[in-house]
């Protein structure tokens, strides 16, 4: 028979529910150093199943990446976000800004 496939995913996930459920809810929760490292082996399977990272997924990459003290990764992070999301430019643009204060140590 034919089997009827439900419609594709239109993003790819991941972990990334599980890992913002026990990074917020659990008191020890996760590392931003383990959120990293489970993100990033998570684009590598998304990308490799052809579907796209979610909105503000890179985003929040992007702020473990500022809290660990990785400026130009979580820079390079805002700008694919923006790139490839340009309704959230503004938004992006404020983080960019905040991340270029942070390294000028301006307030």
């Amino acid at each position: 028979g034919c089997a009827a496939q439900g419609p594709k995913a239109l993003y790819g996930w991941g972990s990334y529910e599980d890992v913002i459920y026990v990074s917020t809810t659990k008191a020890d929760g996760i590392t931003p150093e383990r959120q990293i490292e489970i993100m990033t082996k998570d684009r590598g399977k998304i990308e490799a199943a052809g579907q796209r990272l979610p909105p503000g997924w890179r985003i929040h990459l992007a702020q473990l990446y500022a809290q660990t003290g990785h400026l130009d990764q979580a820079r390079t992070e805002i700008e694919a976000e923006k790139a490839v999301f340009p309704e959230a430019g503004v938004f992006c643009d404020t983080l960019l800004r905040s991340l270029t204060y942070s390294q000028k140590g301006t307030p």
